[in-house]
């Protein structure tokens, strides 16, 4: 991050500094002797050798993206709370806001960091919306077969864990005490009590204790990953065999019906389409597949061949880096 700060730096001043002063050769100085000196032609390739690739690639993802994202109320707030963030850190740390800016993020000042969240929050648009365009009809079919159910009606009974000690003998006390519970409610259950009367008398969920424990009807999207699993391996008219352990405690289910499994129209296209391009957005190395598929997406040509082998090197060690992780 720090050779973002350095190369703006030289930018600025190969653009604006010592034109007026030339060597023998007839170039721009920046730096003079008592013969001789070095000429900006020479500081810039030798920042384009080093760090050029970087540059380039910011330079040219911030032009593809300007346009194609206008800037949101939503990026606003984004880039206000980040910087708001890191200016009450750096505040904390006693440390000057430039400083810490150049420090942790490479840039010079408060201008360049809204720059540089501007752009990663566009990159990440960018790559969302690119693995939506990737998504293939094979990978919607998939999706549907294996992760579409039909609703669920079912109600439970929660037990939590009552455990606020760091003392680990407390907390394995407390979470035997809720399994104990919990197995002493199925056992009512098998003696033929009623599911929404000991919920109503035991759970510990507010929001559906009142009403018997009833959940209505549920989908994946509407609890948790071990109630669903538990919910999908058991029959109608059933309650849970054994105590379904969350991270919220434990849990006794009843599973009272289940719909048919909905038809692959376009709205439930739409739908698989989100969650099967956000389960490949967050797939290590995608991000630098989307800006890649972007840059090409343009017919971007370089002219500089020096520079497109910077690029094509900071590319390919990116791809190494993230396929090591």
């Amino acid at each position: 991050m720090k050779k973002k700060l350095l190369i703006t730096f030289c930018t600025l001043l190969l653009v604006s500094g010592c034109k007026d002063v030339k060597l023998n050769n007839g170039e721009n100085a920046v730096v003079t002797f008592k013969e001789g000196g070095i000429s900006s032609n020479e500081l810039y390739k030798s920042l384009k050798d080093v760090y050029g690739g970087e540059k380039i690639m910011d330079l040219i993802d911030a032009y593809l993206l300007k346009d194609l994202y206008k800037e949101t109320q939503d990026e606003k707030t984004y880039v206000k709370q980040t910087i708001k963030s890191v200016k009450e850190n750096a505040s904390s740390m006693g440390v000057d806001l430039n400083l810490y800016l150049s420090y942790y993020y490479g840039v010079a000042d408060e201008d360049a960091f809204k720059d540089y969240l501007s752009l990663n929050y566009k990159r990440d648009l960018w790559k969302n919306d690119y693995a939506k365009e990737i998504v293939t009809d094979k990978q919607i079919e998939e999706y549907y077969d294996s992760e579409v159910y039909g609703d669920i009606d079912a109600s439970m009974i929660l037990i939590t864990i009552d455990a606020n000690s760091d003392d680990e003998d407390a907390k394995k006390e407390a979470e035997n005490k809720a399994l104990d519970k919990a197995k002493d409610i199925i056992a009512k259950l098998k003696d033929g009590e009623d599911f929404a009367s000991l919920a109503k008398k035991n759970s510990e969920d507010e929001s559906t204790a009142a009403n018997g424990g009833s959940l209505g009807f549920v989908n994946s999207d509407d609890v948790n990953s071990e109630v669903w699993s538990a919910l999908l391996n058991m029959k109608d008219g059933n309650y849970s065999s054994e105590p379904v352990k969350s991270s919220k405690g434990y849990y006794v289910l009843y599973r009272t019906s289940q719909k048919d499994k909905p038809e692959l129209d376009d709205k439930l296209k739409e739908t698989i389409i989100e969650k099967v391009a956000e389960e490949m957005a967050s797939e290590t190395g995608f991000s630098i597949k989307a800006q890649k598929a972007l840059r090409e997406k343009n017919e971007m040509k370089f002219i500089d061949t020096d520079l497109e082998k910077s690029y094509n090197e900071l590319i390919t060690a990116y791809e190494k880096q993230q396929s090591s992780n």
